[in-house]
Parts: structure tokens; sequence; C-alpha cells
């Protein structure tokens, strides 16, 4: 049953944390910034009219602060300055996409704002007469013509890139004022989101067990003949089922040459006898993510040669895992894992080791994204939750092996978030094949 709170705020998400968490991150932003600063953040854009449809997703950034789902929306933060911008309501779209909050005090306790304001400029009759009432972009062009600093969420230059919504802001805004400062927020909202709290762990753990349910459901159906699209389906069934609001990212359903392709997302082919599938999928729960990887041999067993390679990729799993700890980077990770291919024995046809196949990097950073914010030369830390992902894709042999699990670090090393009930041991994967059929 939906309430009327759930519709009021856009909310698609499975789960929510209370309006206090999402005030505490802004708080954080806020002495980050300084007195003299203030942050603004841009909500995604939804210009869905009269019986568009779609899922709208809210900006990982400005969700991560505000924990509110209305599409066009902004935030000005600063000392003594908690503001949220939202579009005034429109019934007659509503009657289209749901009554959901707008500007004024209702709004403001509920998403747990100092002020809730109209994001386009308004008016008011006062004695008689009609008085402007700023919008986002006035209240804030006076803001940095009193001296503020601006801090805004900006991309690495580029010449060829088109500009984004934040870059249009900033110059609208020079054609208006003669001279103001511009920082860079993305690095402080990035240190932010990095360490997990434990709200942020209990929702990524959620969305981890629902990616592992989907990924059983699928090795269960999976058999010669079965379709890439179909086993897609059946994932998608099972994560929904469970609550979430749907996938990470594309999923990767990849069999026989397919599972050589790293972001193969057609999943348009039929699992012939004897092959492998690679299947990689990620659950979105209360907006985070879950990103798993199991290689499934379709007829139930690996031939020989499939299980050479899988157990060299295994190995080279296990020895990732075994560096991590706080103080280490996902580069060493890397490094161990090719190490380990490096030194297996295990060779292509040609006697070149199979090594030189894993073509890409150990993992990633996880969170409100599949790729959450965070780079490979990070020092872990405490609370930063990662992925593990060694991989070996051989064409001429049409075998592609990945095994993924999502790992939090602990201050006493590591913690594996995958359920123990979804195995990577090479008979205990197999033999959860066919389990449906």
């Amino acid at each position: 049953m939906i309430d009327q709170r759930q519709l009021l705020g856009g909310h698609y998400a499975a789960a929510l944390e209370s309006p206090a968490v999402y005030r505490g991150r802004r708080q954080k932003v806020v002495e980050a910034v300084g007195e003299g600063g203030v942050a603004v953040l841009l909500g995604a854009r939804d210009a869905r009219g009269y019986g568009d449809v779609g899922t709208f997703r809210q900006e990982p950034n400005f969700f991560y602060l505000s924990g509110v789902e209305i599409p066009n929306a902004a935030l000005i933060l600063g000392q003594g300055r908690d503001e949220l911008y939202l579009p005034a309501r429109r019934p007659a779209l509503e009657a289209w996409l749901g009554p959901r909050f707008g500007p004024g005090e209702e709004a403001a306790q509920a998403l747990g704002f100092a002020q809730v304001k109209d994001v386009q400029g308004t008016e008011v009759v006062v004695e008689a007469r009609r008085r402007p009432v700023p919008g986002f972009e006035d209240f804030l062009a006076a803001l940095l013509a009193s001296g503020k600093e601006l801090w805004i969420c900006l991309p690495p230059p580029s010449s060829s890139a088109p500009l984004t919504p934040e870059q249009d802001l900033v110059a609208r805004l020079r054609q208006r004022l003669a001279h103001f400062a511009v920082r860079d927020l993305s690095p402080v909202l990035t240190s932010l989101r990095l360490r997990k709290s434990s709200g942020e762990l209990q929702l990524l753990q959620r969305a981890v067990e629902i990616t592992a349910s989907a990924i059983k459901a699928v090795a269960s159906t999976l058999a010669p003949g079965v379709t890439e699209a179909h086993l897609e389906g059946v994932a998608y069934a099972e994560l929904r089922r469970q609550g979430a609001e749907g996938w990470s990212f594309p999923p990767i359903v990849g069999s026989g040459s397919a599972s050589c392709v790293l972001h193969y997302d057609h999943n348009l082919g039929t699992c012939g006898a004897g092959e492998l599938v690679v299947v990689d999928l990620g659950a979105r729960f209360g907006y985070y993510c879950g990103d798993l990887t199991r290689t499934l041999p379709v007829s139930g067993t690996f031939t020989p040669r499939q299980r050479e390679l899988y157990q060299a990729v295994l190995a080279a799993y296990e020895a990732a895992v075994a560096q991590i700890r706080p103080g280490a980077t996902l580069e060493e990770l890397r490094h161990a894992a090719y190490e380990s291919l490096r030194t297996s024995g295990v060779t292509d046809r040609q006697g070149v080791p199979v090594s030189e196949y894993f073509l890409h990097g150990i993992g990633h950073f996880l969170g409100l994204e599949a790729h959450d914010a965070g780079a490979e030369s990070q020092v872990l830390e405490p609370g930063m939750v990662i992925t593990v992902e060694p991989g070996v894709y051989l064409p001429d042999e049409l075998v592609g092996i990945r095994i993924e699990d999502d790992y939090l670090v602990t201050e006493e090393g590591a913690r594996c978030l995958t359920p123990p009930w979804l195995p990577r041991e090479a008979e205990a994967v197999a033999a959860l094949v066919g389990r449906g059929c």
C-alpha cells in the first residue's frame, strides 16, 4: 500500500533513511565549504509531460544529501542556510504522474529542510501591490553578488564534451555578475560518499542479497536452448518480487562468444549445450546498488578446459581478496590477481599466459552508483565498499569467465556482502544449474 507521503515525495525508492540522516550529511557539506561558501546542487531534470511514461531517477549526489526524488529541484546550502527549491505543483500534470510536494511549509517539515522555496520566480500581493519573489537563480545570484563563493560539482576539463547543467548555470551567472569565485564541490561529496554509514550498509546489503537471489534464479532456469532474454526476465522478476526498484545497470547475460564481451547487454542469444554463460547483474534497493557475477555451465558441468580456466580465475579472485585491508588500493588488488594468473601455468592455445586475457581492472567502488565515486589509487578505509571481479576472456575458445563479489572494508580486513548461499566454487556453482527445470 503506497501512502500519500510516498506519492508526494515522488518516492520510487524501495526504502529511504530518515530526514535527519540527510540533514546531517548536508551539515557536513556546510562545514566543508566554510562561512564564505555556498554549496549548490542540481537535481536530475525530468521533462515528461502528459501521457509520457518512464521512472525518474534522482542525481546520486542530490539524493545523497536530500533523499528527495522530485525532479527539477535544487539545493542551496551554507551557514544558516538549508534550502530546497522545488517546482510549483501542477494539478493537471499530477493527474498523469501523481501528486508531489511543492514549495511550502508542509514539504519543509516532511522532508527535513529549513525552507522549501519555488525554483521559479513568483510574486505576491502586499498592500495592493505586486511584489516579486526571487526564484532559485535570482536568489543564488544575490548571494554571489554579496561575496559568497560558489561551490558546485564540475566535471574534468574537456574541449569536446557538452556542457553539464552545472556549467550552464555558472555560465548564466557569469553573464549577470562581474566576478565571483567558483570551487569544485565534487571532491567534498566523493570523500563523504566513499565511507558508508550503517544505514547505507543496510541498504547495500539488501541490494546484494536480492542480486544474489536473481542470479540463483537464473541458474535454476538455465539449460541448453534457453534464451538469454528469458534468463534476463527471470532475474528481473526475482528482483522485483523481492522489492528492488530495478537494475543497478543494464544486465549482462552472455553465453558462448558473448561471454567474452565485457559489457554485452543485448541478451539476444540462445544458450548452447557445453557453453558458459556470464551472468553479471545488479539490483537497486533504496537507490543502493548490488553488483555480482557468476559464470555458469549451460549443461550443468564444466568441461576439463573450462574448469582449468575457472580455477585460475578463482585463484586470482582469492589472491585479490587476500589483499583487502585498510591502507591497500584497488591497484594492489589488481596486481595480485594479475600475478596469480601469470604464474598459474594456464595459457591459451599458443602458450600465452591467461593473465594477458585479463582485460579490465579488478573492481570499483559501490554505493549509490554501480561504479561509485572513488579511483583505483584511493587508499581503502573501513566503511568503503568495493567489488572484486577478475576475469579472463578467450574469444578463440568461446570462453569468458568472470567471478565477482562485493566487499566491505573493515578494521580487520574485509567482509563479503554476498550471502554464503551463492557459491563461487566450480562444483557448487555447477550444482545450481537446472534445479528449476
